[in-house]
């Protein structure tokens, strides 16, 4: 029997991804928030403690894109990480100015302001950006409804 080296802890959780499509370990961004918190980034739970109109940089899974033709060009997201989600706001031209990334990434850094109302917390972002990590999750297929 040849003697493998030992998975990390990323690889395994990446192994569950890819065969099953989630992971009784840990979500794709546990075993990277060491890498993600030494750069400043904060949790989903983080971002829906922030205070309303404070800015925020996010990196999370893409799960779903929405951009429904009742919403006047605006595009709905929401990202996950191991504490929750964000739910984004894309205006229409923020969209444009970034629609390559903002239709084909899996792991997507965003930055804009935090809009809280009434216990609802949303992230208008006004920029889109693709995190770069040393280890990356397994890309994950998110549902695009249009």
């Amino acid at each position: 029997m040849p003697e493998l080296p030992k998975l990390s802890e990323l690889d395994e959780v990446n192994w569950d991804w890819r065969r099953s499509g989630h992971s009784t370990r840990d979500h794709l961004l546990g075993p990277l928030r060491g890498a993600l918190r030494a750069r400043g980034w904060p949790t989903a739970s983080e971002v829906a403690a922030a205070a309303h109109g404070s800015r925020a940089d996010y990196v999370g899974v893409v799960i779903c894109r929405q951009r429904p033709h009742t919403a006047s060009g605006v595009t709905f997201m929401t990202l996950e990480d191991e504490t929750g989600f964000v739910n984004l706001v894309m205006w229409s031209q923020v969209y444009e100015q970034h629609k390559v990334l903002a239709r084909t990434l899996s792991l997507m850094g965003v930055s804009g302001r935090i809009q809280s109302e009434d216990g609802v917390v949303h992230l208008i972002v006004d920029r889109v950006w693709e995190p770069r990590l040393r280890d990356e999750p397994v890309a994950d297929r998110s549902r695009d409804f249009h």
